[in-house]
């Protein structure tokens, strides 16, 4: 009935951004004019935009599951990792956009359009549409742009219906995905208990010395302080010496084990605690890998404690 075509994107995966377009003729100067007329392409494209993609309730609680981690380590890894991640950003065109959810329902030569929650948006060209990144649709051939733009402000809202509806199963899998996930983690910390597992020591190893100890030293490291278990965690720390020997400044390593003590002894971890932990960590990680440009400000920053 509506012949829309998909011309971009899965029908059964949709990515929660959509645009969709029409083509009407190109409306000439100083007849009948309305707000949406330099919206309009030369070939005729009138194109409405809408992102749908965010799931900030997820990612909540995500974030909810993964504080089943000893609040120490939680600390330690966001100093430690926090340097290192991707913030991303909205690169905002300088091209003309309309937000139609912010024009009234009456009154003027507005009454007929009706405010959803996606954009007008030019495009100088349907080539050029159908390089963004979403589900593109093609919503048929208008004479007039007032239907254009009714048959354009409804279609989001069916857009985002189907798209809610995928969204909410896929949620549901993932979640019961992640609780299987932390299940199988909490089985797998039973079966190899809370004993580290270093082999050889620092001059053999090939990986990244930074994700070894964030990953793995610390982590079992704390687990065992949290749960109250002196045997692997003197075993861990021997390991932990064992493995570090060939490291040039032997006091760093000194000064992580007297802190990591020390936390065990308080069975708690402030914050100049997982601060200097960090540090610690960084600067054995930029020795190991000659980054040596990052170890003056690393330094400074350990003297201050």
């Amino acid at each position: 009935m509506f012949e829309v075509v998909q011309k971009k994107g899965n029908a059964n995966r949709l990515c929660g951004r959509v645009i969709g377009y029409v083509k009407i003729p190109k409306p000439e100067p100083g007849q009948n004019e309305t707000p949406f007329d330099a919206l309009v392409s030369a070939d005729g494209i009138l194109a409405i935009q809408g992102d749908y993609s965010k799931t900030p309730d997820f990612d909540a609680f995500r974030n909810n599951l993964q504080q089943s981690l000893p609040r120490g380590l939680q600390d330690i890894l966001k100093q430690i990792l926090g340097d290192d991640e991707i913030r991303e950003g909205l690169d905002l065109s300088k091209t003309k956009k309309i937000s139609v959810s912010v024009f009234p329902k009456g009154g003027s030569n507005f009454g007929d359009f009706f405010p959803v929650p996606a954009q007008l948006v030019p495009f100088q060209s349907e080539e050029m549409l159908l390089n963004e990144n979403a589900d593109i649709y093609f919503l048929g051939e208008f004479r007039s742009i007032g239907n254009a733009h009714l048959f354009l402000m409804g279609f989001p809202i069916l857009y985002q219906a189907r798209y809610r509806e995928m969204a909410e199963r896929e949620r549901e899998d993932e979640v019961d995905a992640l609780l299987a996930e932390i299940g199988e983690k909490e089985a797998l910390m039973k079966i190899e208990s809370l004993a580290l597992s270093l082999e050889g020591d620092l001059s053999s190893y090939k990986g990244n010395l930074l994700d070894l100890l964030a990953m793995q030293v610390l982590p079992k490291i704390m687990y065992s302080i949290e749960r109250e278990d002196s045997e692997y965690f003197n075993v861990n720390i021997s390991m932990f010496s064992r493995f570090m020997r060939t490291y040039p400044h032997q006091q760093d390593i000194e000064k992580m084990i007297s802190i990591l003590q020390k936390i065990k002894e308080k069975k708690h971890a402030a914050s100049d605690d997982t601060k200097n932990l960090s540090l610690l960590c960084k600067k054995m990680s930029a020795l190991h890998h000659e980054e040596f440009e990052s170890l003056p400000a690393i330094q400074k920053e350990l003297e201050e404690f």
